[in-house]
């Protein structure tokens, strides 16, 4: 049990942590019976999500997704062969694609089926930035540009609460990043597990020295903005998230990793939910809040989430956007430590995605009419745009 745990949070802070830096190797000690050498004894994205504990429910509701059956291709397996081979190569578990209306594929890879809820590290932040952005709009919240000490009120003194709202949305907050040093007893492993008072650590958070604002994609950051959530929604995330959205759209039951037994969640990773559910998130999105004819965000909140901010164009509310083309697209101004690889531009210049460490991905494409989720294993060297372009190139030879 040492072992999984220590290597559970190795995973969690790879594929939620590996954005602020890339931290050292964490050392473990491993029983015999789980060698190194031995794949099978290593936790991956779906069988992690057996340790996690505490974890909260999120209620569904499930309904057959609304589509088209009439607009649905012939030979999808063949059509869309390229990307079930990038999809296998990567160790996927799930590859959906959504296209004119109507599910185009749906294939698990064995022994993974529909009922998969794994790791999807940083995907979790979108779903925190959709339902910041229907707060907003349901009045819960005055302006993305009220300063956090309307809600942090430890801060009403301090100058880190004058940070608003907005700048922890876009990660253009200012608040230095957790230390690494010491690897398993750093202050960012300490954080990714839990062993310290979480909003104590994030209640500490130094402002950073850089004197100009700019962007810095941070897993603190967006657990700051689960905490202003949990206090400004005035009950429980979970709770507004699935009467809000998540029964809405037909979703099944999902689970957050809770820091604590008062289910306070991980809002940037560990949002457990099946491949099918993530997909009807992407279609929320994609039809501008609308979802089975019924208008259940504001388009206005959606457009608000997708916008580029001002500091980053290819960012908007803890989403990632397409549009300017990065061969190596960093985490931050400076651009060092882990960067996300794309072989070429998107063949949509309307792109926005869910962006999980390793390629957790809901690629959404409005123009293209286009949804694609990817769940699997976590590739350091996963080729952003070659799913997607692979999807579209298939999709354009069929016209």
């Amino acid at each position: 049990m040492k072992f999984h745990l220590i290597s559970g949070v190795a995973l969690i802070c790879l594929s939620g942590c590996a954005q602020d830096l890339t931290p050292p190797a964490i050392e473990a000690e491993q029983p015999p019976e789980a060698a190194a050498s031995d794949p099978a004894a290593m936790p991956t994205n779906a069988t992690i999500v057996e340790t996690y504990f505490p974890r909260s429910l999120v209620e569904g509701a499930p309904e057959p997704l609304p589509q088209n059956p009439d607009a649905r291709l012939a030979d999808a397996d063949v059509i869309f062969a390229d990307a079930i081979d990038y999809a296998e190569e990567t160790t996927s578990y799930a590859l959906l694609i959504w296209h004119d209306g109507t599910l185009q594929l749906e294939t698990y890879f064995p022994p993974h089926t529909e009922e998969v809820r794994s790791e999807p590290a940083s995907m979790h932040k979108s779903v925190v930035g959709l339902v910041t952005a229907k707060a907003i709009a349901d009045g819960l919240i005055e302006s993305a540009d009220a300063p956090i000490s309307t809600w942090l009120p430890e801060w009403e003194d301090d100058p880190r609460g004058e940070i608003t709202l907005r700048q922890l949305l876009t990660m253009s907050a200012g608040l230095a990043p957790l230390s690494y040093e010491g690897g398993a007893a750093s202050p960012a492993v300490r954080f990714a597990s839990g062993e310290d008072d979480t909003v104590e650590t994030l209640l500490n958070l130094p402002l950073e020295e850089a004197s100009a604002p700019h962007f810095h994609y941070q897993n603190t950051v967006s657990q700051l903005l689960m905490l202003v959530m949990t206090r400004a929604l005035g009950e429980p995330y979970q709770d507004y998230l699935s009467r809000e959205i998540w029964q809405p759209i037909g979703a099944a039951e999902a689970y957050t990793y809770d820091f604590n037994e008062e289910g306070f969640p991980r809002g940037y990773a560990s949002f457990l939910a099946r491949p099918l559910d993530w997909l009807r998130l992407g279609l929320l999105i994609k039809q501008d809040g609308v979802y089975d004819g019924e208008q259940i965000v504001p388009a206005e909140a959606i457009e608000n989430m997708t916008s580029p901010s001002a500091l980053n164009p290819n960012y908007g509310w803890q989403i990632w956007r397409g549009a300017d083309f990065e061969a190596e697209r960093y985490y931050n101004f400076e651009g060092i430590g882990f960067a996300a690889l794309s072989s070429e531009p998107y063949l949509t210049d309307d792109l926005i995605f869910f962006d999980g460490f390793g390629g957790q991905r809901v690629y959404i494409s409005q123009s293209e009419d286009l949804v694609i989720v990817r769940l699997g294993d976590s590739q350091t060297g996963w080729d952003d745009s070659r799913l997607p372009n692979a999807v579209i190139r298939a999709l354009h030879a069929q016209d």
